[in-house]
């Protein structure tokens, strides 16, 4: 007979509360991890990876390494990195060594470009992160410090220009289409400066955050994709209508819709990650804190439990 009670442990799964989760791997294979809500920018648009609270958190080293040693065992082989600002995270050094040891493969960091200098270009180089996502939405100085609320624009510049020439993973901006201070010109800038240097290019459309108030308009979203798309050599959908490849040449801008302002999420269980938070939950839908699932540090098997949990909850719909 199985024992069905609370918590037990199946072979093949886990029943809590009278409900069966299977035990199934992540299929995106992805994992994205706030390292820290500490930042030394005041992003305008910025939607603290969906976190409530404005509160300073740090994810220790030590708790962290048994969470990502089992998310390995649940297919997990890409790690993102972000926060806050995650080159502020004071163990980055030993994470990625940690990463490397376990022999997951591929790292990405998502940064705001002002602390790139010579010894973190340095250190990312020796643990072979695989890409840098620069967070970049104009070039010009007056909007570029208005809308991040950093003061020192010529120190972007340099960094941004160290960073194409040293790092030698793939290096990719993403820029978000947001409110009406900004018109085609600044993306137009940002886009020319990808294709000359043979970077990549990711135009966001913004999500909806419950809590969060977005400068942006969705319209313009749109008037401009449609305005690129139309100048496009060529357009390669995804499956899952919630990316685009617009190509000019050999070269291409990649747009990203948002999979849950469209409701796509049917999709979500193939396609997107599990958010480890700054408060060491797992949080399998960004548009809901109901599914939030506190990561039990007890055991490997409280923590196996936690990622069978947010990965049932992934796709259930806003």
């Amino acid at each position: 007979m199985v024992d069905t009670t609370d918590n037990t442990m199946l072979s093949n799964g886990i029943v809590i509360n009278q409900k069966f989760f299977p035990k199934k791997n992540l299929q995106s294979g992805t994992l994205r991890i706030v390292l820290t809500t500490q930042c030394n920018y005041k992003c305008k648009y910025c939607f603290a990876e969906g976190e409530e609270d404005k509160q300073i958190r740090v994810i220790p080293l030590e708790k962290l390494k048994p969470v990502l040693k089992i998310a390995k065992e649940f297919g997990i082989n890409k790690i993102k990195l972000t926060g806050g600002e995650p080159l502020l995270y004071p163990e980055m050094k030993e994470l990625l060594a940690y990463i490397r040891e376990i022999d997951i493969p591929y790292v990405d960091l998502t940064t705001n470009i002002s602390l790139l200098n010579e010894r973190n270009i340095a250190l990312l180089n020796q643990y072979h992160v695989n890409a840098l996502t620069l967070s970049l939405n104009t070039l010009e100085k007056e909007k570029y410090e208005y809308l991040s609320g950093f003061s020192d624009f010529e120190l972007v510049k340099e960094n941004l220009e160290r960073t194409i020439k040293k790092f030698t993973g793939k290096v990719r901006i993403n820029c978000v289409i947001f409110d009406e201070r900004y018109d085609e010109k600044d993306y137009q800038a940002i886009i020319r400066l990808c294709q000359e240097n043979n970077l990549g290019m990711r135009l966001i459309e913004p999500s909806v955050v419950d809590g969060f108030a977005i400068t942006y308009t969705k319209e313009k979203f749109k008037k401009f994709t449609n305005k690129l798309r139309k100048k496009a050599d060529k357009v390669i959908e995804s499956d899952c209508n919630s990316v685009e490849y617009l190509f000019f040449g050999n070269w291409y801008i990649t747009i990203m819709h948002s999979l849950c302002d469209n409701k796509i999420c049917e999709a979500c269980p193939k396609y997107m990650y599990i958010r480890v938070t700054s408060d060491l939950k797992l949080k399998p839908c960004l548009s809901r804190r109901d599914t939030e699932i506190p990561i039990d540090l007890q055991s490997e098997q409280g923590i196996e439990q936690s990622f069978i949990q947010a990965i049932y909850y992934m796709g259930v719909g806003i």
